[in-house]
């Protein structure tokens, strides 16, 4: 989970307040987010859902706010529903220096902590992040777990290219490593906790992991 920018313009036909998913808030809301949900950072192509920061259930004055709306899955979306209302917000917050993301490969397991802000939201952000990677339970059930296994998988193959990189710096695996830190690129959060453990990673591609910060 990263800081994420938005079209200041609200779409017009958000002006009506009868719907939020109409085709133009749909459009922007793809193109602002490079169609990645802006909880779990996974590009969605057909399962993505025009998500409430701030619930319909607790916040109803905010159904037609534009900045209360944001891109987001079906998978997250549904595990947030209206009981994560204290989130971080991605449009005010660098959430990528507040909370530290890693994984923890040998128990099979995703890794949030607090950079130092103890705040709530900082928090309920970590909390709900390790129940999206981690399930809500010991045990993942089949659906958590095919999430895991995709988000690994895309976090193992950015390590190997680091890997090569540290071991060659060939202009080739440098432009590998270039590639996977594009805004456009899914998982973003944990590769920029990658980059910053290492300080030859970090001189060399810290310019590439500050895309949204102000």
């Amino acid at each position: 989970m990263i800081r994420i920018r938005k079209h200041y313009e609200a779409p017009a036909s958000l002006a009506k307040q009868t719907s939020w998913t109409e085709e133009d808030v749909i459009s922007q809301l793809k193109a602002d987010q490079y169609g990645k949900c802006y909880l779990c950072e996974r590009i969605q192509v057909t399962d993505f859902q025009v998500e409430h920061h701030r619930s319909r259930t607790n916040f109803p004055t905010l159904k037609f706010e534009w900045t209360n709306l944001l891109w987001s899955c079906g998978y997250c979306n549904g595990k947030k529903s209206s009981s994560f209302d204290n989130l971080l917000n991605p449009l005010d917050e660098n959430i990528e220096d507040l909370v530290h993301q890693s994984f923890d490969f040998p128990n099979a397991k995703a890794i949030f902590s607090n950079t130092g802000d103890k705040s709530e939201q900082v928090n309920a952000t970590i909390t709900f992040l390790d129940r999206i990677f981690n399930g809500t339970n010991k045990i993942r059930t089949i659906r958590e777990q095919q999430f895991y296994d995709f988000a690994i998988s895309r976090i193992t193959s950015f390590q190997g290219k680091v890997i090569s990189w540290l071991q060659t710096k060939s202009n080739e695996t440098e432009s590998a490593i270039i590639e996977e830190l594009s805004i456009e690129s899914e998982f973003l959060g944990f590769k920029y906790w990658i980059i910053k453990s290492n300080e030859s990673l970090l001189e060399t591609f810290g310019k590439y992991i500050k895309w949204h910060k102000l």
